[in-house]
């Protein structure tokens, strides 16, 4: 199995809706997010392979996981383990290098790459490296890993592995992202381009010019959010995985657009041979203002196969029943399906893509519609510490009947393209941080002219991982 089934399939908090136009239409930072979850649950399974034996399972989910600057140091010291588990001591060695360059300020990746030279031999380095360690660490920790390597100097190695496990933290099932950050939109309500709306009334031709209000608002802003899981092992093939997320934006300029959404999920996954497969029920909640806006319980079930040690293909489907508490002629049925795959092109790039269909069937059928069309992403570690991201996304979207005072039924063709940049600070603040930029460009054509818009967002922040 390559590491992609497993990061492919992994219950990442979304219900199964597609992106759709308007205030809501992240699609690059949604996927930011799940991202991050897949990596923590690739990660935890890992652990898992380890501790069951399975160093070949363990490295093969590993090397083709999704890059997370949050999670790196950690799934590349996991690399390490298992390529030194399956004798694989040159690129073992590699690997921790890698990870002491991503967390420097960390002794226990310094204290098993201390284990790893000798296991192969190398007494002088692997004193050097406990040495290295014992500075880093304080107490008791300390005074052992001194002992260690002075033992290891006087040629006298026998007490060493006892101290090198004594001395490495233990994995733990559970783990809690916190985000804060500001944030500035140009069209917080997706006002549309243009004020004249055309339209027909009686089959004459007329004009409708918006009011002010209508038009897009722009403001400045402040975002948080929380990201939580717990992961339960339940055999050699199965686990749970139950996961919470909120996040929220307040605005400086339009308080009455102020929103939050949160999302509760539990899954089921199934991790084989050659397969991976999850079962997800999950729900979300969405309020602006403070009133709640839209309830959404669904499932989600996603697959996903290794073609090769570096290709992965994809699939997904899902239902959701959304209740629109604001206008119950919105609340719809909605089904979706998708396929993907994934390439992981050199150490440091990975591109991927997905193509997606959803069909809503809402209450009123002039609410009604179908969604299509494909989305790609490409990131690239330039450095140890920062990563760079770029995603594009393309959604066909077209109504089943035509509202009243217009000719035709709505059609819309938007355009998500989004840039990021993750660095990594924790070499400077001592703790798991990093800092997150964005920018987001939404262009959504429409043949309605009030919800043709388009939209600009930037956000800067800082994360991080307890």
């Amino acid at each position: 199995m390559s590491a992609l089934p497993v990061a492919a399939v992994l219950a990442a908090c979304q219900p199964a809706q597609a992106q759709v136009p308007g205030p809501a239409a992240d699609a690059a930072t949604a996927r930011q997010r799940e991202i991050g979850q897949q990596a923590l649950l690739e990660i935890a399974f890992a652990r898992k392979l380890l501790s069951e034996r399975q160093p070949e399972m363990a490295c093969r989910l590993l090397k083709g996981s999704l890059p997370d600057a949050d999670t790196e140091a950690e799934r590349v010291r996991l690399l390490a383990r298992c390529s030194s588990a399956l004798r694989e001591r040159e690129a073992a060695e590699g690997y921790y290098r890698r990870a002491i360059a991503l967390a420097p300020d960390d002794p226990t990746v310094k204290v098993e790459l201390a284990g790893l030279y000798l296991a192969m031999g190398r007494s002088q380095d692997s004193s050097a490296m406990l040495s290295a360690a014992a500075g880093q660490s304080a107490g008791a920790q300390r005074d052992q890993l001194e002992t260690a390597a002075a033992q290891l100097r006087a040629n006298d190695p026998a007490a060493l592995a006892a101290n090198v496990v004594n001395a490495a933290n233990k994995a733990k099932p559970w783990s809690l992202q916190v985000y804060m950050g500001l944030t500035w939109d140009d069209n917080i309500n997706a006002g549309p381009v243009s004020r004249s709306v055309p339209a027909i009334i009686g089959g004459i031709p007329v004009t409708f010019d918006l009011v002010e209000d209508a038009m897009p608002h722009k403001s400045a802003g402040a975002a948080m959010g929380l990201n939580a899981s717990y992961g339960i092992p339940l055999d050699g093939r199965f686990s749970l995985l139950f996961q919470g997320a909120w996040f929220g934006t307040g605005y400086v300029e339009r308080q009455d657009y102020n929103n939050d959404t949160t999302t509760l999920a539990a899954a089921l996954v199934y991790t084989g041979k050659a397969w991976a497969a999850s079962l997800q029920p999950n729900v979300r909640y969405t309020r602006l203002d403070g009133r709640l806006q839209e309830s959404a319980p669904g499932v989600t079930g996603r697959m996903a196969r290794s073609v090769t040690d570096t290709v992965s293909l994809t699939a997904t489907g899902g239902y959701a029943k959304r209740t629109v508490h604001t206008d119950a002629n919105r609340n719809a049925d909605a089904w979706q399906g998708g396929f993907g795959a994934l390439a992981q092109l050199t150490p440091q790039l990975q591109v991927g893509g997905e193509y997606l269909w959803q069909r809503e069937q809402a209450s009123a059928a002039v609410y009604s519609r179908r969604l299509s069309g494909p989305s790609a992403y490409l990131q690239y570690r330039i450095a140890p510490d920062l990563l760079l991201g770029a995603n594009l996304s393309y959604t066909d979207v077209h109504y089943d009947q035509t509202m009243a005072l217009f000719a035709e039924p709505r059609t819309d063709r938007q355009t998500v393209v989004s840039l990021s940049a993750l660095w990594d600070i924790s070499r400077y603040v001592g703790r798991n941080m990093v800092v997150r930029a964005q920018y987001t460009n939404i262009d959504n054509p429409s043949n309605i002219a009030y919800s043709d818009f388009r939209r600009n967002m930037f956000s800067l922040g800082v994360q991080m991982q307890f």
